[in-house]
């Protein structure tokens, strides 16, 4: 049963330990590693993914029907916020080697990007933690002075958007740098629609 370890009302970010096992982050890694490639964003101008220097990690996007995991885990998103399945895009999992980071920035688009025809902006984030970081790896949010370390099975979900539907400044935040080790992380976007893959 998950814990919630604390919540902050800016952004309705709440942070629980327990939201996966232990073998359900192995399974997670393992499934990372059949589909890893470089790490992409997606571009604000024209919708589409592309290489960042702010973003130096891997990632994978595997199918959701490809692996009963990956469906038992939307559906406890589902569970946790809310939110209709259809408005999560692929679970995206991620690895971050010695020097790895991801600098400060918004999950969110802006109100007039391209990005937004794949089903409207993306609403709300969810961290899944997957392994023990040796050293670094934390994720932090600038404009609220908050530090949230990896721990295992553990989940950080946070509101990217305002009361009136724009872009939350609060909402900005980084992964730091791995120092030592790896980190292994699982990204859920949700989105405000049904998502829709705009490039096919």
């Amino acid at each position: 049963m998950a814990t919630r370890l604390f919540h902050h009302d800016k952004i309705d970010l709440t942070w629980w330990a327990g939201l996966l096992s232990l073998e359900d982050c192995q399974q997670l890694v393992q499934i990372g590693r059949d589909h890893m490639q470089e790490a992409t964003v997606i571009d604000e101008h024209t919708g589409v993914n592309v290489s960042d220097v702010s973003r130096q990690s891997q990632m994978a996007w595997p199918k959701r029907e490809d692996y009963q995991i990956l469906q038992k885990i939307a559906h406890g998103i589902v569970q946790l916020t809310g939110v209709p399945l259809e408005c999560q895009e692929p679970l995206q999992i991620l690895r971050y080697s010695p020097g790895g980071q991801y600098k400060p920035h918004f999950d969110a688009f802006n109100a007039d990007s391209p990005a937004l025809r794949a089903g409207g902006n993306r609403s709300l984030t969810l961290i899944l933690y997957l392994n023990a970081v040796e050293d670094g790896g934390e994720t932090t949010f600038p404009e609220l002075g908050i530090t949230v370390y990896p721990l295992p099975g553990s989940g950080l979900l946070f509101r990217n958007l305002n009361a009136e539907g724009v872009r939350e400044r609060f909402s900005l935040h980084a992964g730091n740098p791995v120092t030592r080790g790896e980190k292994w992380i699982a990204t859920q976007w949700i989105r405000q629609g049904a998502y829709v893959d705009a490039e096919g």
